[in-house]
């Protein structure tokens, strides 16, 4: 039987106004969060007892874009089923994802062997573990989730914009 395990290291940075990047790392797999995605991860336990250990994200397999072109729009919710070499593939556009998305994302956490499945990603059952866990965070990852949504749905501040449209930062 194999056991559950907690994610065994999560990373957080904040920017300027909140939450912006967050990161569950578990055996195999790791599951970041600005855009969501699935990545494969490695431990290298080389060196003495006492040597940290070297973790090493491999580009994304899957990313769930929860983004919206103003705050509470949730018209631009889609997902890219399968990545190759951290490219994103085809973008796919879920009904149930901009009426629903932390609910849409928690089915993808808690059917993570079928998302890593869809995405081509090979040997699928040496992840088991990862897998497990991920299910386990699942309410944690979802509610990180709606903490971002949360944040971006407040009122964006007014900027000022460059000659090629970049902002310029508050006015």
């Amino acid at each position: 039987m194999n056991q559950v395990k907690a994610p065994s290291r999560q990373v957080q940075t904040r920017g300027m106004a909140g939450p912006t990047e967050r990161c569950w790392l578990f055996d195999t797999l790791a599951v970041t969060l600005t855009r969501v995605e699935v990545r494969p991860m490695t431990q290298d336990f080389g060196g003495s007892l006492y040597a940290s250990p070297a973790l090493s994200l491999e580009p994304a397999v899957c990313r769930i874009d929860l983004l919206e072109s103003a705050p509470g729009a949730a018209d631009r919710m889609h997902w890219h089923p399968t990545m190759t070499g951290g490219e994103p593939g085809d973008r796919t556009f879920e009904p149930a994802m901009p009426t629903g998305p932390t609910a849409w994302l928690a089915e993808q956490l808690h059917d993570v062997d079928a998302v890593l499945t869809r995405s081509g990603m090979p040997n699928v059952d040496r992840h088991w573990d990862a897998m497990s866990a991920i299910r386990a965070s699942a309410k944690e990852i979802v509610d990180a989730a709606r903490d971002g949504l949360l944040w971006s749905s407040e009122p964006w501040p007014d900027v000022t914009h460059d000659e090629r449209g970049m902002a310029l930062g508050g006015s």
